[in-house]
């Protein structure tokens, strides 16, 4: 954090207009990071009870109703923003802070966190809120910039209390969680011989000419621009499904880590497992 950003409720005021994604006038990469982030989550909503903590202006929590959870809380610290998600979407979406989550002990059966973690001051006691949260074989998705990379060339975040790396990350989930699975997103760069070089930021393929052309042509999320009809109802876009051909040049697509590709991801998600008893 900033020197000037003191008290944690402020310096999340200042985050809810500065870090949030808003569909109507995110960047193009920002909006697509959020949006495969959720198509993610959404295959693991089927009659479970959901929060979705950070909830923002409620496009992904509301997406996450639709896809058949049984029943889904948002949870967001800015007032007027959760005012704003329940008057846009008419959910159930509570003022609260992140390190001390509105809910009872073990009423939730999926937590899904979305950039949040890097945020908050204490990510052991965010996670600690988790677990309370969770029933005792529930799920945590959650996602966080790779350190190495996102901030591998001297830029530095003054909203993100901390990053992680790969290993970081990992340790840090196991404190809570018995099983942790790791993910993918926006890879700079794969090694050359893996489908994933299709979609990395630095690919061979894109000194083919006409390369970008035609993978542009084949995912929308490539291109520098999204359509006022994908803004004006992300919901929906989520729900909705990439063609396989599209998937293989989606670079926010989530995939499963593997060491094999040597893949270096600006993103890390997660899949964390059963609460660790003390």
């Amino acid at each position: 954090m900033t020197s000037e950003i003191s008290d944690f409720s402020d310096a999340q005021k200042i985050i809810s207009y500065t870090e949030r994604m808003m569909p109507l006038d995110a960047h193009a990469r920002i909006f697509w990071e959020h949006i495969e982030r959720y198509r993610f989550a959404r295959g693991f909503v089927q009659g479970k009870h959901v929060l979705d903590i950070a909830c923002g202006e409620g496009y992904g929590t509301a997406a996450l109703a639709k896809a058949g959870a049984s029943s889904v809380i948002g949870v967001d610290i800015a007032p007027d923003i959760c005012e704003q998600a329940r008057r846009n979407y008419g959910l159930d979406v509570r003022t609260g802070d992140a390190q001390a989550i509105p809910l009872p002990d073990q009423s939730i059966h999926l937590v899904v966190s979305f950039e949040t973690i890097e945020h908050v001051p204490d990510p052991c006691i965010f996670l600690r809120e988790c677990a309370r949260v969770l029933v005792p074989e529930g799920e945590l998705i959650v996602s966080t910039p790779n350190q190495l990379i996102y901030s591998s060339c001297g830029h530095q975040n003054p909203f993100h209390h901390i990053e992680f790396n790969r290993a970081e990350f990992l340790d840090l989930l196991h404190t809570q969680f018995k099983s942790v699975q790791l993910y993918t997103q926006f890879n700079r760069s794969v090694a050359w011989w893996s489908l994933r070089s299709l979609a990395a930021e630095q690919s061979l393929w894109l000194n083919i000419r006409g390369f970008w052309r035609l993978s542009s042509w084949i995912c929308p999320a490539i291109r520098p621009h999204v359509n006022a009809r994908s803004r004006s109802a992300p919901d929906d876009v989520i729900l909705a499904n990439d063609s396989f051909l599209s998937s293989l040049f989606n670079p926010y697509l989530v995939r499963r880590a593997t060491e094999a590709a040597n893949e270096f991801p600006y993103i890390l998600v997660a899949v964390a497992k059963g609460i660790k008893t003390a």
